[in-house]
């Protein structure tokens, strides 16, 4: 089968989607990465570096010749949907899995094909197509006729089938979750050598990620615990609110506890170097990160109220879940006194996280896909 991923830009930045193009060209497919970006293509992260045998076709990328790199750059802030016709023309993939609905917009607008299109949600659909509903009535009209050509909707969660609006015409919804990396009981982060660490792993940004909770929530017991240290790990994007987390560490005179990492390229490192991850999200599609330190046998901190935390986090099982700040302060207060909770709810962490081994899900994959190109 060959399969066209469709993704607009930051393609290798994209962790994720280098894996799993990388696991459907292992199960024998043919895969081609389709995207638009005059800029560079991103880099990496270790461990899931693109197998060279997935191609990726840039439809506006820079090229030897100055006058079509000038051409390429002055038309790169347009829409491109054209060039993604031509590039659909001459691949002829079996089937397009679409990353965003804008991918979604570049692959069918004013196209003629009956190639069977996946649309991904990596997120909870509400807050995905937010920004859509909200957009004048021509914009609207326009992406209602594209959502119009999706074979199928993948969700991240079961409980996710039912949210996505009717607007966008869901007749056919899958779950499938994000592949998690699998690790040997030997090959377990050592719970029993205690780091007397807290991390928090995944991008610096306020209203979804409020890694600004965490800090509160550690302030209200640092100095019942002053030899324990809290390091957030992340990319850094939004400078003035990095900028309020640190007033907030100094106020509280936090320095030598509390410290901002940046953002690491060896993340099992960060993982294998903690006692505890604490993720305060507001709501995830399936929370990846999360997921892969629970893999790894990291206990977890999470809110009730975030969805698909409050579901991968099972709540006096493999972590915690927490009504408030107050109550994440209580909770982690709890597992950073107790050693052997700790690695009770690791080994369980571990476990739980099996569910999403990679040949499970790829399996779910290959029948899903095989079923639409069948149609």
């Amino acid at each position: 089968m060959k399969i066209m991923l469709v993704r607009d830009r930051n393609v290798l930045n994209n962790n994720w989607l280098a894996y799993l193009a990388n696991l459907f060209y292992e199960r024998g497919h043919e895969v081609v990465i389709a995207c638009d970006t005059y800029k560079k293509l991103g880099v990496s992260a270790p461990g899931y570096e693109l197998n060279p045998k997935v191609r990726i076709a840039n439809v506006n990328g820079k090229t030897s010749s100055a006058l079509v790199n000038l051409w390429h750059k002055l038309r790169s802030p347009f829409p491109s949907w054209f060039l993604f016709d031509k590039l659909i023309k001459k691949e002829q993939p079996d089937v397009m899995i679409c990353y965003f609905p804008k991918d979604l917009y570049n692959v069918t607008r004013f196209q003629h094909h009956n190639i069977p299109i996946v649309q991904m949600i990596h997120n909870y659909p509400p807050v995905l197509f937010h920004k859509i509903l909200k957009k004048n009535k021509i914009i609207r009209t326009l992406y209602k006729k594209s959502f119009q050509q999706v074979t199928v909707y993948q969700v991240l969660m079961d409980s996710f089938k039912d949210k996505i609006d009717a607007f966008f015409n869901p007749h056919h919804v899958e779950a499938i979750a994000d592949p998690v990396k699998q690790y040997a009981e030997g090959e377990m982060v050592d719970l029993n050598k205690e780091k007397k660490r807290i991390i928090y792993v995944a991008r610096i940004e306020k209203n979804i990620k409020r890694p600004h909770l965490l800090v509160k929530a550690f302030a209200k017991i640092a100095s019942d615990f002053p030899d324990w240290k809290l390091e957030i790990w992340g990319m850094s994007k939004y400078p003035a609110y990095e900028n309020e987390i640190k007033a907030f560490i100094a106020t509280h005179y936090l320095e030598r506890q509390v410290s901002l990492m940046g953002y690491s390229t060896d993340v099992e490192s960060v993982y294998r170097s903690a006692d505890i991850h604490a993720f305060p999200s507001a709501g995830e599609g399936f929370g990846l990160g999360l997921a892969e330190g629970m893999s790894i046998g990291l206990p977890s901190i999470g809110f009730k109220s975030a969805t698909a935390v409050n579901e991968i986090i099972v709540d006096g099982h493999n972590g915690f879940l927490a009504e408030d700040v107050d109550d994440f302060a209580k909770k982690l207060k709890i597992l950073m006194e107790d050693k052997e909770l700790r690695i009770k709810f690791g080994a369980n962490a571990h476990k739980d996280m099996a569910a999403y081994a990679p040949e499970i899900l790829m399996d779910e994959w290959e029948n899903l896909l095989k079923q639409i190109v069948k149609k």
